[in-house]
């Protein structure tokens, strides 16, 4: 009898599971795709002009994501989905992913089948293919390897450097929501049936990549850096300023903190402008431009995607990241997520 779950892994073997994923993966290959799943390499139109981007994450059990707390699609959208951001960080728009997965033999293959379909869900949204991978057996934990290529008109290309004094700070959308809904996951919260909690859930574990966003920003030519928020304001934005040679204040007064966040950060025993600032995985884009270029690229924001764009402070000619209260006093917000830190913070 098949145990529930379908069979488990060890009992289809490597190239069962491979014609599985090949089977998920075909009938959403785009256009631009020559040979998809199942050669020694993907084989893509590369289209003329532009520059390639490529870019790889990994998220591992227990340390980005739990079984107990997300779907097997949910593990697969957000693995796909932390990519899809970093090419729209770069002003770019992706074409092609391979992921690569290692799971216990004991795993059921609904379970990687389900990861699989998170993965091609994910990359379908935004117009890229999954095209092939690779599956490793191991004793555990379970870990996604994606790996995104991607393209960028020559002249749309945005970097971490670049930014110059006097350049705003800004934000798309908001910021604190992922942070709360992990804070959720781990008080056990994660049956609150409040639209704030599902909405700080959703977030979490289905990030929106801004890749319409992005690109707007990148097409207007007004932006001078970008990056997106992956590990938290208070980290990510210490890495633009070194990448640019400059510095920056940050007004918190002037955050954009996701109602969720608001309305449930003292619930949680949390202060929700350090879930704004330090919480990682909100996805949105920190980038830079001149002040007089703020209200345009606002409006293209806006008229691209829907989404607000906040000024949150400004570039300095010292070194040095400051975040400021309404006195002007500087606060201390504690850092984002660091993989390398003594004690996990995720």
């Amino acid at each position: 009898m098949t145990p529930p779950g379908g069979p488990p892994l060890r009992q289809l073997g490597e190239n069962q599971l491979v014609a599985r994923f090949r089977d998920l993966a075909g009938p959403h290959l785009s256009g631009g795709v020559v040979v998809g799943p199942g050669d020694d390499a993907a084989v893509l139109r590369a289209p003329g002009g532009r520059l390639l981007l490529l870019t790889c994450d990994m998220m591992v059990e227990d340390i980005h994501f739990r079984r107990a707390w997300a779907a097997p699609e949910q593990i697969g959208w957000k693995a796909m989905a932390q990519n899809l951001s970093d090419i729209a960080a770069m002003g770019g728009e992706p074409a092609a992913a391979v992921a690569s997965l290692s799971a216990p033999g004991d795993l059921p293959s609904d379970f990687l089948d389900r990861i699989a379909q998170g993965l091609i869900s994910a990359a379908s949204e935004y117009g890229a293919s999954l095209v092939g991978g690779d599956l490793v057996g191991s004793p555990g934990p379970i870990a996604v390897d994606v790996a995104v290529i991607g393209w960028v008109e020559q002249d749309h290309l945005l970097l971490r450097r670049g930014a110059r004094p006097g350049d705003a700070i800004l934000v798309t959308g908001s910021l604190g929501a992922s942070a709360t809904g992990l804070a959720l996951l781990e008080q056990g919260l994660a049956d609150d049936p409040s639209p704030e909690a599902v909405q700080a859930l959703h977030a979490h574990r289905q990030p929106v990549p801004r890749l319409a966003e992005a690109r707007a920003i990148a097409a207007s030519r007004l932006a001078t850096a970008m990056m997106d928020l992956s590990d938290g304001l208070a980290d990510d934005l210490p890495r633009l300023c070194a990448e640019s040679g400059v510095g920056a204040r940050v007004f918190a007064r002037r955050l954009p903190i996701h109602p969720a966040c608001l309305a449930l950060a003292s619930r949680l025993g949390k202060d929700s402008l350090a879930l704004a600032i330090t919480g990682g995985e909100d996805y949105q884009l920190l980038f830079t431009c001149p002040p007089d270029a703020v209200d345009a690229v606002a409006a293209v924001v806006s008229s691209a995607a829907g989404t607000s764009v906040t000024v949150i402070g400004d570039i300095t000619g010292e070194r040095g990241v400051s975040f400021l209260d309404p006195d002007g006093r500087v606060i201390e917000p504690g850092a984002g997520f660091d993989h390398f830190a003594p004690k996990t913070n995720r």
